[in-house]
């Protein structure tokens, strides 16, 4: 009786202090915020990844250092409620000072609850003083100009995001199982070795009985490694269809190759796509394409898959979770001597498309939006970044930050050749990707085949993309009258301009509407007679 009332004591102790913490911590918050000496900026964002929170804790500490008048509070909120939280928060006014964008936020909630910063960005980041950056505009300090990601939004004309770091998808590997089951075999460079090791690992699983799987995949993870696979076979067919000689062909211009017959479902290119994804996806656990992220990752670093392919965002988390020691190497698309898939490759794909992301913005509602956005100024210097990406283990987003060495083998590759296109490419909307999604179980299953899924695909898919083509057409009439509206309204503005400075920014943008008019005018003419000499007599 004694010992249960100790534990009882004990447990009444531990609610008793906890609650005193937490009343003490929000009393706290209560005074600095009344206190008109101190300025409390709020950081709201998703990433609960190893190491991101770590670096940004890092960064405020630094930057209260230079400005002990400031006190900045990270908010972490799991990325499952983000999506809610921020716009529940941003409705409300209760939004913090700098939140992160993407999640939860779309053009209409920027345009009425973000600060445009387009002004702000030409401007040099006076936290590059002293650096060959020191009179270079803010936008051209990042590896991209801010064009990736949520940084400029094309519909609004504006810049509204800043970007901390960027990405790339590598190919992880645990190394205590590759050296048990593979010895000294070295990382594959061409597809072949790479089969061969999906081979080896469920040789080795057949004779030892242990469970384990040549690649971890989800619904997540799995496209992440076949839409390369696919995107390598479609390389020389996407530039046979390219219409507008631009290089890089938009989803309608595939969309509309199909509907011409440029190209079809029994195209060598697409063919040989879809059998380098049967082969590769029959090398990760049945049924994956119904599987979350989370059970891909509990694979791998469980010591259940001997592989996995996600972005350089999961390498942190990897390294404090798993109790081995991890490697990556690129994905090696066929090359152009292979026997069966090397007639429809160009050569390796370049990444010098990659964006940027983890990008923040700063609200309408913050009482102190100058400071809030100097320390973006902070965090996003070469020295800031530098701090950011050592610490968080991520990519750096400026130009001239040296990473450490765990983050060198995710830098983009700048040389190669453009990519091919993959089935999420080809999705033109919800009833083209109702079709492709729905056929993927007949073509990665273990009782699939290439032909049941272009039997799956060959009458539905036409139709499909025709339906998404139509409804572009529709959708463009609407952003062409949207922005007929801001086109009249900037001519307005820049005849009633009170200052230059306010008339050479409304000139700009009404260069930027007129230009964006002309282009979707354009295409969507060019969308109506396309579906007009392609519809059925």
């Amino acid at each position: 009786m004694k010992r249960e009332k100790i534990f009882t004591y004990i447990g009444l102790t531990l609610l008793l202090a906890c609650f005193t913490i937490a009343l003490v911590r929000v009393f706290s918050r209560e005074r600095a915020a009344r206190d008109e000496s101190v300025q409390v900026i709020r950081f709201a964002h998703w990433q609960l990844e190893s190491g991101i929170r770590e670096a940004i804790d890092v960064l405020i500490k630094d930057y209260e250092a230079l400005h002990p008048d400031v006190r900045v509070e990270q908010i972490a909120v799991p990325e499952r409620t983000y999506k809610q939280w921020v716009r529940t928060q941003l409705i409300g006014g209760t939004a913090s000072d700098i939140v992160q964008l993407g999640q939860g936020t779309d053009d209409e909630l920027a345009a009425r609850f973000l600060i445009p910063i387009s002004q702000i960005v030409e401007e040099p980041n006076p936290y590059n003083a002293g650096t060959d950056l020191a009179a270079t505009p803010w936008r051209e300090t990042f590896v991209d100009g801010m064009m990736g990601g949520w940084s400029f939004r094309p519909n609004l004309l504006e810049y509204y995001g800043i970007p901390l770091s960027m990405f790339t998808v590598r190919v992880y590997y645990n190394q205590t199982l590759w050296n048990r089951i593979l010895g000294d075999t070295p990382v594959p460079e061409d597809f072949d070795a790479f089969m061969k090791i999906c081979e080896a690992v469920r040789a080795h699983a057949d004779s030892t009985g242990r469970p384990i799987i040549p690649i971890a995949g989800s619904k997540a993870n799995g496209p992440m490694l076949i839409d390369k696979f696919f995107a390598s076979q479609t390389q020389r067919l996407l530039q046979e269809i390219d219409l507008l000689a631009n290089l890089r062909p938009s989803a309608p211009d595939i969309g509309v190759g199909l509907l011409r017959g440029d190209w079809s479902i029994d195209s060598p290119g697409y063919e040989g796509a879809l059998a380098i994804t049967r082969e590769v996806g029959l090398s990760m656990q049945p049924g994956y394409t119904s599987l979350g992220r989370e059970d891909a990752t509990f694979y791998f670093v469980q010591g259940r898959a001997l592989m996995i392919t996600t972005g350089s965002w999961d390498s942190p988390s990897f390294r404090a979770q798993a109790p081995f020691e991890i490697g990556v190497f690129e994905t090696p698309i066929p090359a152009r001597s292979h026997p069966r898939y090397g007639d429809n490759v160009l050569g390796r794909p370049s990444e010098a498309r990659a964006g940027t992301g983890l990008t923040f913005g700063v609200t309408r509602q913050s009482p102190n939006a100058e400071r809030a956005i100097d320390f973006l100024h902070y965090v996003t210097s070469r020295t800031g970044n530098a701090t950011f990406s050592k610490v968080s283990g991520w990519l750096p987003s400026v130009v001239g930050v040296d990473p450490p060495a765990e983050v060198v083998p995710f830098l983009p590759n700048l040389e190669g050749y453009v990519n091919g296109f993959n089935d999420n490419l080809l999705a033109l909307g919800a009833n083209s990707r109702r079709v492709v999604e729905a056929a993927n179980n007949q073509l990665v299953g273990p009782a699939g085949s290439i032909a049941a899924y272009k039997d799956a695909v060959r009458h539905a898919l036409p139709d499909a993309v025709r339906e998404d083509l139509e409804r572009n057409v529709r959708v463009g009439l609407v952003n062409i009258s949207r922005q007929d509206v801001l086109a009249a309204t900037q001519m307005i503005l820049n005849q009633t301009a009170s200052a230059d400075e306010d008339a050479l920014d409304n000139a700009r943008k009404l260069s930027l509407i007129r230009e964006g008019q002309s282009q979707q005018e354009a295409n969507r003419a060019w969308l109506q007679h396309e579906l007009h000499d392609t519809a059925a007599p």
